[in-house]
């Protein structure tokens, strides 16, 4: 796998992303752990997601699911560099959608 730095973060990432958008909406929990395993195993560490993602199991739902798989240990988490996105409406209220400073630092630590 090849590597590269993330902007001036200092973090290295594989130059393939593993994008998680149909994890729990079209593809199972069991099979999203199969997927990041195997990701992994290939020397991928970049995952990619977004709290709007997998809406179908609820606000998050993808992101559970990957919080789920690093939840089983293995140093999971600690070899995985996640990027996630915010901006669309997490509910009606205001402050629950855009950029503002508060939005985007619930968003960070609801992710």
């Amino acid at each position: 796998m090849e590597y590269t730095r993330l902007g001036r973060s200092g973090l290295s990432v594989s130059r393939l992303v593993l994008g998680t958008m149909n994890f729990g909406s079209r593809t199972s929990e069991e099979d999203s752990h199969a997927i990041m395993d195997r990701a992994h195993d290939h020397g991928i560490n970049f995952f990619d997601t977004a709290d709007v993602y997998g809406a179908q199991q609820g606000e998050g739902g993808t992101e559970a699911i990957i919080g789920r798989w690093f939840a089983q240990g293995g140093g999971r988490r600690d070899r995985t560099v996640l990027a996630t996105k915010v901006y669309l409406p997490m509910g009606d209220r205001p402050n629950e959608s855009g950029l503002s400073a508060l939005h985007i630092r619930r968003a960070v630590d609801a992710s």
